[in-house]
């Protein structure tokens, strides 16, 4: 091992001497409290990228029963193409080339002012965190992949840095399970067996507590062989979260390293969250990343996402946040996109999608610590899918290179640096007054509509933990009050024995209301509806195990719960409310007194 670290530093130093000199780094500053992206000459601009920025399908592969965009059949050749492309995008006001985009020919295009941001891939092709990180063989081939991208984009000033990887998820369970059957020689289920036995005290029967065992009866038998589940009520969600974090650390310090072997000078920007983050993996990152990424997945159709998302990650880093990816698609489109391969957000026309893409980067933009998003992708996916199956409108232009004008004009039309620079106001939540209740607020409960006609601004309840990782919105009308929550939650069916998961280990939302502190008590989450232990209260629930992270749910409290016949504008309510997730492994508190308003 000792050898093979000397050969890597030795070549890494070597392949540093090449660095251009004159090539001064992207820099992430902070001004009175704003954070941003900062080119060499000093300049502070919002990063507005576009992932898969390439010419499509080849000659070769292309398929007339299945078209996609083919740069081929509309520009003479590559650098034709890049030029065009590249003008495209700095008349629309993007600033940045993506994820999956053609570097290579986008490189001979030198009059472009348009950044470099690549996906590595580093730990997914190589299989971390799966297997080993501390295996030579795993992390020689993390220094070949990042070897072959970063030193022909290096020399680029216009590289920014790197992603190291994209959506991997993290999966908890998984990764406590893929630990324990590795081979005993493993430095990661070394570690693991290490960390279980300093967690219980070296007492077996300590573990017992939390865990069900299969093949191992004692650590010591376990230390060559077995298997562990969540014992259903325990505790044993804390050691594999701790588990989790210590294999966060490893990854990302294990990336920061490898990259900057080969270019000191560009930023790490982390690996892309898919749309969600273990508190833990998120606050492992903080030492070795310079900003925090993470795709975001718009809770609903109108671009809108959760305050608790972004606000969260950036309080557990302490990094500025860059939105790897957002997207919108609509039905109505020139590619003939069926967008029905999954649960993305969808509008029914293109101006809807276009103002979602507003509403989105405006969102953002006002954020402080956010420094860039980018959209996914350049160009529409094929009408009968990609080569998974996806058949998505995300394109800013369709597969017959023509672009999505009402899309790329409200690109145009935003000056997104300058929206960052302006002062930004307070936004209003339920401590000005509880807005009224939709005409239906427990109506159209399925994906991207569940409380999406809800005033989430004036309604959005401040929560009193530190960490949240749920939103509560409340509203109101004369019979009842209404709350709703838009939570992560992490389910997988891994973690037990028997692959079910138990009613005592769901999510739970507890509601205290009124000066006499009704207490009522719901279970949700997958596996069995809703339940509530106040026959008065409807419940509606929406929830998932393994890619479906989210858990939303709304309840009528009705009037008489807080000691009135009916309610009407002027009152004022009191509630506290506590939400669990998944084996209590997350918790978030809210609670005040509220004005009910018109």
């Amino acid at each position: 091992m000792q050898k093979y670290f000397i050969t890597v530093s030795l070549l890494a130093l070597s392949l540093l001497r090449g660095r251009a000199a004159n090539n001064d780094p992207f820099f992430v500053q902070q001004r009175e409290g704003v954070s941003w992206l900062t080119k060499p000459n000093g300049e502070r601009f919002f990063s507005l990228g576009v992932c898969v920025v390439d010419q499509g399908v080849s000659r070769e592969r292309f398929n007339p029963i299945n078209p996609g965009y083919a740069a081929f059949q509309h520009y003479g050749n590559s650098n034709l193409w890049a030029e065009a492309t590249l003008k495209r995008l700095e008349s629309w006001k993007f600033t940045t080339a993506g994820g999956w985009s053609d570097f290579r020919a986008l490189q001979q295009c030198r009059d472009a002012d348009v950044t470099f941001m690549p996906v590595l891939a580093v730990g997914m092709t190589a299989g971390a965190p799966w297997l080993d990180m501390w295996d030579t063989n795993v992390i020689e081939r993390m220094h070949q992949i990042a070897r072959d991208q970063i030193l022909p984009l290096r020399n680029d000033a216009r590289l920014v840095g790197y992603y190291s990887d994209n959506e991997m998820g993290w999966w908890n369970a998984t990764l406590f399970k893929m630990a324990l059957e590795q081979a005993p020689t493993s430095g990661q289920r070394q570690r693991l067996l290490k960390l279980l036995r300093e967690i219980y005290h070296n007492s077996w029967a300590q573990l017992l507590k939390d865990f069900e065992t299969e093949g191992a009866a004692s650590f010591e038998e376990l230390d060559h062989g077995g298997m562990l589940y969540l014992r259903p009520g325990g505790n044993g969600i804390r050691a594999y979260r701790r588990f989790l974090g210590l294999m966060a650390e490893r990854y990302y310090s294990l990336v920061r390293e490898i990259i900057h072997s080969y270019d000191p000078r560009g930023l790490v920007m982390g690996d892309r969250y898919q749309s969600f983050y273990y508190p833990e993996v998120a606050r492992a990152s903080a030492a070795s990343v310079d900003v925090s990424s993470s795709n975001l997945n718009a809770a609903w159709d109108d671009g809108t996402f959760p305050r608790f998302y972004l606000g969260t990650l950036h309080a557990l880093t302490g990094k500025p946040i860059i939105v790897s990816e957002f997207y919108l698609a609509a039905l109505q489109n020139r590619t003939g996109d069926k967008n029905a391969a999954s649960t993305f957000p969808t509008t029914t026309t293109q101006a809807e999608r276009a103002i979602g893409f507003r509403n989105t980067l405006l969102a953002l933009a006002r954020i402080p610590y956010v420094i860039g998003a980018e959209w996914f992708q350049y160009f529409d996916e094929p009408p009968k899918g990609r080569f998974d199956g996806e058949d998505y409108n995300f394109g800013l232009v369709d597969i017959h290179d023509q672009p999505y004008e009402l899309l790329t004009a409200e690109a145009r039309a935003l000056d997104l640096t300058a929206i960052k620079n302006e002062p930004q106001p307070t936004r209003p939540d339920a401590s000005l007054g509880v807005p009224p209740a939709p005409r239906n607020p427990l109506g159209q409960f399925t994906i991207r509509l569940a409380l999406k006609d809800w005033d989430r601004e004036r309604g959005f309840v401040k929560p009193v933990s530190d960490f949240p990782v749920a939103d509560l919105y409340v509203c109101w009308n004369e019979k009842s009050v209404y709350l709703g929550v838009y939570s992560q939650d992490f389910v997988e069916a891994n973690y037990y024995r028997h692959k079910i998961v138990p009613e005592m280990d769901r999510a739970e939302w507890n509601i205290g209301m009124g000066e006499n502190k009704k207490l009522i008590h719901a279970r949700l989450g997958p596996g069995a509806p809703a339940l509530c232990d106040e026959p008065t209260v409807h419940i509606a629930n929406l929830a998932g195990e393994y890619m479906n992270t989210r858990n939303i749910a709304a309840v009528e409290l009705p009037a008489k719960l807080f000691g009135k016949e009916q309610f009407k504008a002027g009152d004022t309510i009191e509630f506290s409310a506590t939400f669990l997730t998944h084996c209590r492994a997350d918790r978030v508190d809210w609670k005040g007194k509220f004005t009910l308003h018109e």
